[in-house]
């Protein structure tokens, strides 16, 4: 059964924040299963990724840094998953693919996610925004049902 859904846009005003989702879980669910992508994983307008690349090597280095923006391109969207239970923190999932599965569950966790039961309640995921240059579309769904 579905217990949340998702779609939106991410923009670069929100970069470097978490966007937090509460949903509840029932009675009798023992697994959680959460898909999650975004999309563009990269930044396809090269120029504003070497004027992007360009500010952050003249903040870190300096002025006068040798280096070319170009040799650090793609630019790369990272936004990635955590999730707490109704007892408190359960795990991250910080990878880099923009497509992802996660199960969460007594046993057979998704490596990143504590094995414990699912227990029924209030339940939050948040998207940690790492690095959003471009306006990114996300979908998130979350899945509860029993283990076979």
């Amino acid at each position: 059964m579905v217990l949340f859904e998702k779609q939106g846009v991410i923009t670069p005003a929100q970069d470097k924040t978490n966007i937090s989702f509460e949903f509840e879980v029932p009675q009798g669910v023992s697994v959680l299963d959460i898909d999650f992508s975004y999309f563009p994983k990269t930044l396809e307008d090269e120029g504003s990724a070497v004027d992007i690349l360009s500010s952050a090597l003249e903040k870190y280095l300096g002025k006068d840094n040798d280096q070319d923006p170009r040799d650090f391109l793609p630019v790369k969207n990272l936004i990635t998953l955590s999730a707490d239970d109704p007892s408190g923190y359960r795990g991250a999932a910080h990878r880099q693919p923009n497509e992802q599965h996660i199960v969460l569950a007594e046993e057979n966790s998704t490596p990143g996610f504590l094995n414990r039961e699912v227990s029924a309640g209030k339940w939050r995921v948040m998207l940690n925004v790492h690095c959003c240059m471009c306006d990114v579309h996300y979908s998130l769904k979350i899945s509860g049902g029993e283990r076979q």
